[in-house]
């Protein structure tokens, strides 16, 4: 019985030896905080192009004015982000600093595709052409709807447009 009590004390010596050991560690590498502004300004903007592809019935042109229209969008938020935040400080009687933070609010995604998230595809990512079934139905005079044979048809549905949303955090001078 001795034995076991002198091992249970080793075994638990060294247990603390190493926790206090990685305490020592990670405070000597914990980093300084970066210093923050006492009072910064917030600024969201918002970008919105229209998709104009060169072929509406090509996957490969959709796509591509998807991404024109994406790229476009980002300038023009950051633009209207900027514009808010001086207007805002104008209006306050403040005078914007520098630009502390900016943030990129990612567009909403699921994890399905459909008329819900037409940006990234109805039928898949970068998926904006595929097949659509439907069914015809009609009433017949009993009042019992009847429906017909499934016919198959290729579309491309094509999003209206890209919307980019930022927002930028200014340090008040």
């Amino acid at each position: 019985m001795p034995t076991t009590t002198f091992a249970f004390r080793a075994v638990a010596a060294v247990a603390i030896f190493a926790f206090l050991a990685g305490c020592l560690a990670a405070v000597a590498s914990a980093q300084e905080p970066v210093p923050q502004p006492q009072r910064t300004l917030i600024a969201a903007g918002q970008g919105v192009v229209k998709v104009t592809p060169k072929d509406r019935k090509s996957n490969a042109s959709i796509v591509a004015a998807v991404n024109a229209a994406n790229a476009k969008a980002l300038p023009l938020a950051i633009k209207d982000a900027r514009t808010q935040a001086a207007q805002l400080a104008t209006a306050a009687g403040v005078t914007l600093g520098a630009l502390v933070t900016v943030s990129n609010n990612a567009p909403i995604t699921g994890p399905f595709y459909g008329p819900y998230y037409p940006v990234t595809g109805t039928f898949g990512p970068n998926q904006f052409c595929g097949n659509v079934t439907t069914r015809p139905s009609h009433i017949d005079k009993s009042g019992k709807r009847v429906y017909g044979k499934p016919r198959t048809r290729r579309t491309c549905r094509i999003p209206a447009n890209i919307q980019r949303s930022v927002q930028l955090t200014f340090a008040l001078a």
